[in-house]
Order: C-alpha cells, then structure tokens, then sequence
C-alpha cells in the first residue's frame, strides 16, 4: 500500500510539474527569461505539488533561469538581486555573489517600501529553492513593482552546474 501511495504521489508531482511549465511558459509576460523546464530540489517539488495555495501563486509568477540570469549579470545589466532568506542564513550560507540586498520573506512587506524606492526597478529574487522567492515575487507584485522575477531553484538552481 504504501509503495502505491508512493508511486502515485511521484506520478501526480510529475504530472504538475509539466502541466505548471506548459501554464507557466504561455503565461509569463518575460518569456525570454521564463523557466520553461522547471529543474528544482525534491523538496521544493515535493511543497510545489501538495500545496494548492504554493502552486497558484508560482503560476502566476514570472521567473528566471539561473543560466539566463547569469548572461544578464555578465552583460552587465542592472538588476537588483533581492536575496528573501533570513539573516542568519544570508550571512552564513553563500549566495550569489554581488548580492548586497537581503530583506527576509517575513519583513518584506514592512522593508521594502524603505530599501527598493524604484518600483520599475529590475528586481530578482533569490531565496534558498525558490519557493519563498515566488512567494515574495508575487507579494512586490501586489505591492505595485512591475519588472520582479524568482530565480527558480534559488541559490541551490545557482550553483548547479
């Protein structure tokens, strides 16, 4: 019984996974940097998949490769990269470097209007999967800022090679 549970929760992850980078890809209003072929921990899968709540709000969040992210960077672009985990987390686990920002998920909607002032601003969010960076990515979105992607898989999508 258990080995079917199993099986069956792997085959309905699977399945949203590809019906969320079908939705995602038609969806996304940056499609030059959306995550057309989502590549992420089992964890995050795993919260993804059993979280209604999680998963409508990564559909309707426009997102970043880290591939595609990093020839933005080397390009010299301006983008402002929003690190989202704690502090403690920030100043002890690496992260991409060159980020200088780190509002935490939980004090974004209080620090924000102080430290992002530009609500055009190209604004990246990293977080530790992605998952707390959809969630903060949608909630700048409703805050007003209009140019705010995830960087899918976060700092652990980053150093994937």
């Amino acid at each position: 019984m258990k080995t079917t549970l199993t099986a069956l929760a792997l085959i309905a992850t699977l399945g949203t996974t590809a019906v969320y980078a079908d939705s995602h890809a038609e969806k996304t209003s940056d499609s030059g940097d959306a995550e057309k072929s989502r590549v992420i921990s089992e964890t995050s899968i795993a919260i993804y998949s059993q979280n209604p709540y999680i998963q409508s709000i990564m559909e309707k969040t426009t997102h970043i490769q880290a591939k595609r992210l990093k020839e933005i960077m080397a390009r010299g672009d301006k983008v402002i990269l929003l690190d989202v985990r704690p502090r403690a987390e920030f100043k002890t686990t690496p992260g991409i470097k060159g980020t200088a920002m780190n509002i935490p998920r939980n004090f974004l909607e209080v620090e924000a209007y102080e430290q992002l002032e530009d609500k055009g601003a190209s604004i990246i969010i990293v977080s530790s999967k992605g998952i707390r960076g959809g969630l903060a990515a949608n909630t700048l979105q409703a805050m007003g800022y209009t140019n705010v992607r995830n960087l899918l898989g976060g700092v652990e999508g980053w150093f994937k090679k």
